[in-house]
């Protein structure tokens, strides 16, 4: 006999088939993960409702094969219901950040394995108690990593037993592949095998426990049940009222609501980021863009002028040691080159006649005439010859009194006038040289 058709697909193939949604409906991608997913043999049960366009369904065993814009669209993942339990607790505080630190020591008792190892996600209640999902932290760390690298941002993540249609007052329950999705509560549920022709004997026992329960159910509501299916007997072995349900989930819930989402805590505040950053990828991946190209722009320039600031060390370096053969070691020659200049005007300075001594007596005296410009000038035989130009009202009569009470001798060679100009040439020499050439 043909392994039969799980109730989720051929509520999926159905609603494929039926109009499409109204308009103004957002889009949403619902996926179902198989139990053991992504180790498991098992495809990936997809549902895509576009606005304003068909739904979609099918199969998968590879997510990055789903189409681009629904991997795009805001996604509903229900999780595989034997990877969480349901709890119930009740903590003298409502920060959730104590709750979230104090969940682990509460159940510590209820659980097994390692409370470090395990993720709680909790909802407060209206009696103040809380109802907690607890799973393996490394399977949320896995099915978050994998639908990531498909390109899949969950808005959720929720047990599969969630997904059933809960029946007020009653049970109700869903074939799935090879398992029974139970759900019991607003916020509990377990999954069991399947067993068509009659109940699973965990069903059995949990109906039995739940009867010595305040509020034990009434009836069981049954979706999709595969061929063979005896409702009859089922509700012998039950001792309950057995109700089949035509179609499959997804015909009672258009577009279910997660009561529990998982990501919390540190798996709320990844997915978080990443949705208040998805408006923003393209702005985001241009200013990445111009920051790698502004640093590359950067790392060149830099590398230039490194390049010629080693080309000047390496001249200044040839002009200190050719100028001054006496220093040896050289760790910054402009600093060496000035206090060598310093001290070899200081050794001169007793001498006003050599050249040092003299152009700062002639920068002295130009400093005083604004209106004169030295174009060029020649030192020998401790003489200094300047060649100067003169600007209106200036005369070479009238600069000779600031250079002499600058110390200077001053010897007019040639006056040429230019315009309002007057171009000339000037001999200079101390005053010692003066009266000893006299």
């Amino acid at each position: 006999m043909n392994k039969p058709e799980s109730s989720i697909a051929r509520a999926w193939l159905t609603r494929g088939r039926r109009p499409a949604p109204e308009r103004g409906a957002r889009d949403r991608l619902d996926l179902v993960l198989p139990g053991g997913w992504p180790d498991c043999m098992a495809p990936v049960l997809w549902r895509w409702q576009r606005r304003g366009g068909a739904t979609e369904t099918g199969e998968t065993h590879e997510l990055d094969r789903l189409p681009e814009e629904a991997r795009r669209a805001p996604a509903v993942v229900w999780t595989p219901a034997a990877e969480t339990i349901f709890t119930r607790a009740t903590l003298p505080t409502r920060s959730p950040r104590k709750i979230m630190q104090a969940l682990p020591f509460a159940l510590e008792e209820r659980l097994i394995g390692d409370p470090e190892s395990l993720h709680f996600a909790w909802r407060p209640e209206a009696d103040g108690s809380l109802s907690v999902a607890v799973t393996n932290r490394a399977r949320l760390d896995t099915w978050v990593e994998r639908l990531g690298k498909a390109g899949i941002q969950p808005l959720s993540l929720c047990p599969a037993t969630l997904l059933v249609p809960w029946a007020v007052d009653g049970w109700s329950l869903a074939f799935v592949g090879q398992e029974i999705l139970v759900r019991t509560g607003a916020l509990s549920g377990f999954v069991c095998p399947q067993t068509p022709d009659a109940p699973p004997a965990l069903l059995v026992a949990a109906v039995a426990e739940a009867r010595g329960q305040p509020e034990p159910p009434d009836m069981l509501v049954t979706f999709a049940a595969p061929p063979g299916f005896s409702a009859a007997a089922w509700s012998q072995a039950l001792g309950l009222t057995v109700h089949p349900e035509a179609g499959g989930i997804w015909d009672k819930l258009g577009e279910p609501a997660v009561p529990l989402n998982l990501l919390q805590g540190q798996f709320e505040q990844r997915t978080a980021i990443h949705e208040s950053l998805r408006p923003f990828r393209l702005t985001i991946v241009l200013l990445a863009l111009w920051l790698a190209s502004s640093l590359a722009l950067d790392a060149t320039d830099w590398w230039t002028l490194r390049r010629e600031e080693a080309t000047l060390h390496r001249e200044m370096t040839n002009i200190l040691m050719t100028s001054f053969p006496t220093i040896h070691t050289v760790l910054d020659p402009g600093a060496q080159m000035q206090k060598a200049m310093e001290q070899l005007l200081a050794r001169h300075s007793q001498d006003d006649r050599d050249l040092l001594p003299m152009l700062a007596k002639v920068a002295a005296a130009v400093k005083a005439e604004p209106l004169v410009h030295v174009r060029s000038l020649r030192y020998g035989d401790q003489t200094l010859t300047l060649e100067v130009t003169w600007t209106a009202p200036a005369t070479p009569d009238s600069w000779k009194p600031v250079l002499e009470s600058n110390g200077l001798h001053a010897e007019v060679l040639s006056v040429t006038p230019r315009g309002n100009d007057t171009d000339g040439r000037l001999r200079l020499t101390t005053g010692g040289a003066a009266r000893s050439g006299t």
